[in-house]
């Protein structure tokens, strides 16, 4: 009967899982609340000293998409930098060190321990919701991912301002907007440290490409067993919450660039990063 009614009415059955969805949806989100709410001291008292730490200063967010070259990572010695995910696997190649780093994905907390766990990673922002860390340069910070869930769903597409792609949290210690991408998360933490202009490199948004990941890390992840159109759909998915992302620091006077060579994020204003090097290199020297 099940098989009967997935194939021939096939509308039916989504409509019942997006029913079972909003469900889900409305229990995850009030759980977040609950839980982010009783554990806000603690989020306060691990948080609150990088409030405006950096204010007016810039910063790069270096993401390990196959668009990454080691030549523009050995170039950001002297910048304030965050880095993410397996990032840490380009140490054996190069000197420059991540100011601070960042994982949002439990899965990669735990295959990355035991490196996260040096000297070379000073700062380890993560959310402790479903990772365990125990390093003594662990900071968790309170996550909220479940706007995710409602993707694709007949509510969204209904009531596309009641269930939004995601937020842009002002205030790190209540609440940080995991969206689809580690990167997203550490937008709001730089944000927060009062970082003015904000750039990304190796952000390619795409998975659908003969190579995932930058030649210069190691890691495997789940999604090497995914199919090509969930791939592409994964990377699609994550381009309106940048546009979020876009509209909070256009509001806040904060500029973000997309450094990254090519890919297919276009929310941010694209900066040629020869260029931009040539010029930081020509002012150092006055």
């Amino acid at each position: 009967m099940k098989t009967f009614i997935k194939n021939h009415f096939p509308g039916l059955v989504q409509f019942v899982r997006d029913f079972q969805t909003l469900k889900q949806f409305k229990a995850k989100r009030a759980m977040f609340q609950e839980r982010n709410a009783r554990l806000h001291k603690m989020y306060e008292e691990n948080l609150k000293k990088f409030k405006n730490i950096h204010k007016g200063e810039r910063c790069f967010i270096v993401a390990t998409g196959p668009s990454l070259r080691m030549e523009d990572v050995d170039r950001l010695k002297e910048e304030y930098t965050f880095g993410v995910n397996s990032c840490l696997t380009m140490y054996d190649k190069t000197d420059w060190r991540a100011t601070y780093y960042g994982i949002v994905d439990s899965n990669t907390v735990s295959i990355m321990k035991d490196g996260l766990m040096s000297d070379e990673i000073p700062v380890f922002f993560y959310t402790d919701y479903d990772a365990t860390y125990d390093g003594k340069n662990g900071v968790a910070f309170p996550k909220d991912d479940a706007d995710n869930l409602m993707t694709d769903t007949f509510w969204k597409k209904l009531f596309p301002k009641k269930f939004k792609e995601t937020s842009f949290s002002d205030d790190i210690t209540k609440v940080v907007y995991t969206g689809k991408s580690v990167v997203y998360a550490m937008l709001q933490i730089a944000a927060y440290m009062g970082f003015s202009e904000i750039y990304l490199i190796g952000v390619d948004c795409n998975y659908a490409q003969p190579k995932m990941y930058s030649e210069n890390v190691t890691y495997v992840d789940f999604k090497t067993k995914w199919d090509m159109e969930r791939l592409k759909k994964q990377g699609n998915q994550m381009l309106p919450q940048y546009e979020i992302a876009r509209k909070y620091a256009d509001e806040h006077g904060i500029k973000i660039y997309n450094a990254t060579r090519g890919g297919q994020l276009e929310a941010f204003e694209r900066v040629d990063l020869d260029e931009f090097f040539a010029k930081r290199d020509k002012e150092s020297v006055r």
